[in-house]
C-alpha cells in the first residue's frame, strides 16, 4: 500500500469527513495557462525559465490535469499532499525563491526548505530510473524531478486563487513515528491531530 494511503485513511479519521481521492479541477492542468494563473502568470513563467523549461516541449505534450493526492469537501475545501522523499529536491527549493508574498499556504515553506537542503541527494537517488528521466517540458538529466516541483507549486498558487482553501501538506519526515509504527490507533490520531491544527488553526476549526 502506498505511504499516502494511510496518512490519508488517518486524517480522514481525524477530521471527520471522506476526502475524494481523483478530484480533478478545471484550473489544475499540467501546463502553465494565463487564464488559471491570473495575476501570478509572470511569475509561475519567470519560475519556468529558471527550473530550464522547455516552451516548445510543453505545448507539444498532451493536455491532463493534475490529480491532487487528496480534495476534502466542504466546509474543509482543500486540496491535501502528503510529499514522500522524492519531492524534497534542490528544484523544489527553488521554486520557493519565487512563491508570491501573497500565496497564502498551511505549512511552514522554511521548514520545507530546509528538508530540501537536507535530503536533495537522497531525494534524487530514489526510485527507478524513471525518476530521473527527461521530459518533454524539462529535458535534461532529473528533468522529471524539475517537472515534479513545477507542478508542486502549481497545487500551492491555484487553490486559493479559484476559491479553495490554502493546500494542506505534510512531509513524510513530519510522520515517521506513525510510518515505522512507533505511533499507532489512538496514538497516531493524536499525533496526527496535532499536526493539522498546527497548519489549520487560522483557518479551519477542525472536528474533535
Amino acid at each position: 500500500m502506498r505511504l499516502e494511503v494511510g496518512i490519508i485513511k488517518l486524517v480522514e479519521e481525524v477530521i471527520g469527513i471522506s476526502a475524494e481521492r481523483r478530484a480533478q479541477f478545471d484550473w489544475l492542468r499540467n501546463k502553465p495557462r494565463r487564464e488559471d494563473f491570473g495575476k501570478h502568470y509572470d511569475a509561475v513563467m519567470t519560475l519556468y525559465t529558471a527550473l530550464k523549461g522547455n516552451w516548445e516541449g510543453t505545448t507539444a505534450k498532451a493536455d491532463g490535469y493534475l490529480t491532487p493526492d487528496a480534495y476534502f469537501p466542504e466546509p474543509y475545501h482543500f486540496i491535501f499532499e502528503f510529499d514522500e522523499l522524492q519531492h524534497f529536491t534542490q528544484f523544489r527549493e527553488r521554486t520557493f525563491q519565487h512563491y508570491p508574498a501573497d500565496i497564502e499556504i498551511a505549512y511552514a515553506p522554511q521548514k520545507y526548505r530546509q528538508f530540501c537542503q537536507q535530503y536533495h541527494t537522497a531525494a534524487l537517488a530514489k526510485g527507478p530510473a524513471r525518476f530521473r528521466r527527461k521530459t518533454a517540458d524539462f529535458p535534461y538529466t532529473n528533468g522529471r524531478a524539475a517537472q515534479r516541483a513545477f507542478f508542486d507549486t502549481f497545487r500551492d498558487w491555484l487553490p486559493p486563487l479559484h476559491g479553495l482553501n490554502p493546500t494542506l501538506r505534510l512531509a513524510e519526515f513530519e510522520v515517521t513515528p506513525i510510518l515505522n509504527g512507533q505511533l499507532t490507533n489512538t496514538a497516531a490520531k493524536d499525533y496526527m491531530q496535532r499536526l493539522l491544527h498546527q497548519r489549520l488553526r487560522k483557518l479551519l476549526t477542525l472536528k474533535k
